[in-house]
C-alpha cells in the first residue's frame, strides 16, 4: 500500500512542478524538482529482495540527478556546467548498475548503429548552434556528456532490461530537447517536454530494480541443476 502511495505522491509532485514551472514559482520549483526524484529514491529503497549492487547504484544515480536538478535551477553557464557534471557522474553510476547484469552478445553491436547515428546528428546540430550563440566554451562538456549517455543506452541494451533501455532512451530524448532548446532554437513547449520525459525516464530506471530481481531469479531457475 505504501508503495502505491509513493507512486501517487511522485505523480502529484511531478505535476506540481509543471504547474510551478508554468507560474514561474521558483520556491515551489526548488522544492518539487529535486523533491520528485527524492520520492523516487524512497520508492526504489522500498523494493524488497532486489539485487543490492544494482539497487544501490540506481539509488546513487537518482541522488546525483537530484543534485544536478538543483544546479540547473540556477542561472549561468557555470551552474549549467556543474549540473552537467552531476548528471555525467549519474550516468556513469547507471552504467555501473547495468554492468552488474550484462549478458553480452555480438548482436548487441547492432544497437550501436542507431545510437551513433542519432548522437552524430545531435552533436552536429548542437555544435553549429553553440558556435552561433556564443556558447562554444560549453562544447567539450556537452560532447563528453552525449558520449556518456550514449554509452549508458548501450549498456542498458546489454543488460537486456527493457525497462532500463526505455528509461535510458527517454532520458536521452529529454536531454536532447533541453540542449536543442538552449543552444539551437527555442521550442515553446520544451520546459514541459523535458520534465515529463525526464521524470518518466528516472521512474523507469527506478522500476528496473524490480526487473533486475526477476531476471536473476529466472536466470537461476533456468540454470538450476535440479
Amino acid at each position: 500500500m505504501y508503495r502505491k502511495l509513493l507512486i501517487v505522491a511522485i505523480i502529484f509532485s511531478g505535476l506540481g512542478y509543471l504547474v510551478a514551472l508554468s507560474s514561474e514559482n521558483m520556491a515551489m520549483r526548488w522544492i518539487l524538482k529535486p523533491g520528485t526524484i527524492i520520492l523516487m529514491i524512497f520508492l526504489a529503497a522500498t523494493i524488497r529482495n532486489a539485487v543490492k549492487p544494482y539497487k544501490n547504484l540506481i539509488i546513487a544515480g537518482l541522488f546525483l540527478s537530484a543534485i544536478g536538478d538543483c544546479f540547473l535551477l540556477l542561472s549561468g553557464n557555470q551552474w549549467f556546467t556543474f549540473g552537467l557534471v552531476a548528471f555525467l557522474i549519474a550516468h556513469l553510476v547507471y552504467v555501473a548498475a547495468f554492468m552488474t547484469r550484462w549478458r553480452f552478445s555480438p548482436f548487441h553491436l547492432l544497437g550501436l548503429i542507431p545510437i551513433l547515428a542519432y548522437s552524430f546528428w545531435l552533436l552536429r546540430g548542437l555544435h553549429e548552434g553553440m558556435l552561433a550563440s556564443g556558447n562554444a566554451g560549453l562544447w567539450i562538456p556537452v560532447l563528453v556528456y552525449v558520449i556518456m549517455i550514449s554509452i549508458m543506452i548501450w549498456s542498458a541494451i546489454i543488460s537486456r532490461s527493457w525497462i532500463a533501455i526505455a528509461g535510458a532512451i527517454i532520458f536521452f530524448m529529454s536531454d536532447s530537447l533541453l540542449a536543442w532548446n538552449l543552444f539551437v532554437t527555442s521550442v515553446s513547449w520544451a520546459g514541459y517536454g523535458v520534465m515529463i520525459s525526464y521524470y518518466l525516464a528516472q521512474f523507469l530506471l527506478a522500476k528496473s530494480i524490480e526487473e533486475s530481481n526477476r531476471s536473476v531469479i529466472s536466470y537461476a531457475n533456468h540454470h538450476s541443476p535440479v
